[in-house]
């Protein structure tokens, strides 16, 4: 019986095999098939303006008389039937490749529906010897070895995946607060040198109003990022405000002195913005960095369980 199982599941993998080769290679033929269809498109354009100049030059006209000057007509005549001829070669060429696809296509199909089962057969199988592994003492206890390293890695990376999630949400919040300050400094300063007025003022401190917004959405997200992080052991301190006295002085008091206050203050939480974002940049890269290799790990740990059950011999 074991023999027979191990037999039967190599003839499955191969099976499978040849179904995932079939299914890659109808998707490259069905781009080939819409591909040539496009080019047979155009070409039966080009040889019908081909044609048209052909018909052109076999009538008396003054575009004639023109190439009879600069060339003889007979010259410009068998030069433009060539360029119908090469044009109905690339045509012919191109229907013909046509033709090739779709014949493949027929092909492909016909394998398609041969290896169909193939991928449920080799899951049951799989099942199967999974199950009998797991009847032999010594052999289930390294396949639940095996699980349990599965699982602990598909948890590092669901946390990693979740931190690395919330902090690509504190660093869009804290861009859209930047941009938004960058804009009501670029206002403040047209104040400052005399060209304001209560347009300027009121366009200033909208995008005030945006930068609080967006600030305080990120402190709401730094604390679920903070909690990610704790999860994983790690953790950092970063909070930023932005003063609700900045559109009061801009309003009730006037003068320069009042605008160099509001200008100072928009700076100053341009200034703390960028900060948080260089504190949290590096953090989310590390992140993604440690992501990344813990996918991979987790791919590995899964194929070589595969291997190991395909490849462990229950006589043993």
């Amino acid at each position: 019986m074991p023999d027979n199982l191990n037999l039967q599941l190599r003839v499955a993998k191969e099976r499978m095999f040849r179904l995932h080769k079939a299914e890659r290679k109808r998707e490259d033929l069905l781009n080939r098939v819409y591909e040539q269809e496009r080019l047979i498109g155009r070409l039966e354009l080009q040889l019908e303006s081909e044609q048209a100049d052909v018909e052109r030059l076999t009538r008396m006209s003054l575009a004639n008389l023109f190439h009879t000057i600069l060339r003889s007509k007979s010259e410009q005549l068998e030069m433009e039937r060539q360029q119908v001829l090469n044009a109905a070669l690339q045509l012919e060429t191109a229907k013909q490749a046509l033709l090739d696809a779709q014949n493949a296509l027929i092909q492909v199909g016909d394998d398609l529906a041969n290896y169909q089962r193939a991928a449920d057969d080799y899951k049951k199988l799989m099942a199967v010897k999974e199950a009998a592994l797991l009847n032999a003492p010594l052999l289930s206890r390294e396949l639940e070895r095996m699980d349990d390293n599965i699982d602990d890695q598909k948890l590092l990376v669901k946390e990693l995946q979740e931190a690395l999630t919330a902090g690509k949400l504190v660093l869009a919040s804290l861009t859209d607060a930047s941009n938004s300050l960058e804009k009501a400094e670029n206002w403040g300063k047209w104040d400052l040198w005399g060209g304001g007025g209560l347009i300027s003022t009121h366009a200033k401190h909208t995008h005030v109003d945006d930068a609080k917004q967006f600030i305080h959405r990120a402190n709401h997200q730094i604390l679920n990022f903070r909690d990610e992080l704790n999860d994983l052991n790690r953790s950092f301190q970063i909070e930023i405000d932005i003063s609700n006295t900045l559109k009061m002085a801009d309003y009730w008091f006037d003068g320069l002195i009042a605008d160099w206050i509001v200008q100072g203050r928009i700076t100053n939480s341009q200034s703390q913005t960028l900060s948080a974002m260089n504190k949290i940049r590096p953090v989310v890269s590390q992140l993604q960095k440690e992501y990344s290799a813990a996918e991979s790990t987790l791919a590995d740990l899964i194929t070589k369980r595969i291997n190991w059950i395909e490849e462990s011999n229950l006589d043993s």
